[in-house]
């Protein structure tokens, strides 16, 4: 059952939400009656932007696509029959934010963090003016186990807390992944480099084979036999070049050795038939 604002009030009468000044001391609970501002919801004021786990700010300017953490000013010290849930305010939402915010066990102490994700075409600027997020309180049957995990009494953001030895494992395995990516379109740059060098040397070698025949007058048979060689040497080259980058296409493996051995087969049949006649 969700809590409405008179019980919200009540709440905030006994401390399980609280706001608390630069020394630490409490705020007065009328002055955040205010805050009550839905019938169910608990209007939560934006304290920080963290851009890195060490680095705050108190505006933000967020990119498409971009995400940034966030903490309020209200700290929230659940009963064991009591969760809280953070959520966007409607007027965030159709402006092109989105949250995610975990689910507030019965018995967690901590000041309220979340994630907010620009999910629009354009820069939303963010301050600690406007209100972003919400919270409800919901009531629960009484719990054996309350919370005691890694993010416990935080009131200063954690980063990844305690997990985050596991995490980076994730994140290093993801970066192995994307090194070995590059490596590999590296290596498809450089194939293809090669590629289009050997065709542009192998075109004027052609031409220039082709020119220096016409002006020697040399006869047809020796022409035909010198740009079979040309062919076959320049295949054997990009042959030679796929065995070293090692194409995953089996197709891109065999083409360059079946030119190379049909173009220089073709050479010695047309260099014998020519002797032979």
């Amino acid at each position: 059952m969700l809590l409405g604002d008179v019980a919200i009030k009540e709440l905030i009468d006994t401390g399980i939400i609280r706001v608390e000044d630069e020394n630490g001391t409490a705020v007065a609970p009328k002055k955040l009656y205010a805050r009550v501002d839905g019938p169910v919801t608990y209007d939560l004021t934006t304290r920080h932007f963290f851009i890195e786990r060490y680095s705050e700010t108190d505006s933000y300017t967020l990119e498409p696509n971009a995400s940034v953490f966030v903490d309020t000013e209200e700290i929230v010290k659940l009963p064991n029959n009591l969760a809280a849930t953070v959520l966007l305010k409607n007027s965030r939402m159709r402006q092109g934010l989105s949250l995610d915010a975990p689910l507030y066990f019965p018995g967690h102490e901590t000041r309220v963090f979340f994630r907010i994700t620009n999910v629009s075409s354009n820069e939303i600027v963010l301050d600690t003016q406007k209100p972003i997020a919400q919270i409800a309180f919901q009531q629960v049957s009484p719990v054996e186990n309350p919370y005691h995990g890694t993010f416990a009494q935080e009131f200063n953001f954690k980063g990844m807390g305690d997990y985050e030895s596991s995490y980076n494992k994730e994140l290093k395995k993801f970066s192995d992944k994307s090194d070995v990516l590059l490596l590999s379109l590296e290596k498809n740059v450089y194939a293809n480099m090669l590629a289009i060098m050997a065709i542009f040397a192998a075109i004027f070698s052609l031409v220039n084979v082709n020119l220096m025949a016409f002006m020697s007058k040399v006869t047809g048979s020796i022409v035909i036999v010198a740009n079979l060689t040309t062919i076959g040497s320049f295949a054997f080259l990009a042959a030679a070049i796929g065995q070293a980058l090692k194409p995953k296409d089996e197709n891109a493996k065999a083409m360059p050795w079946i030119i190379t051995v049909a173009a220089f087969a073709a050479a010695l049949a047309v260099y014998f038939a020519t002797q032979g006649a």
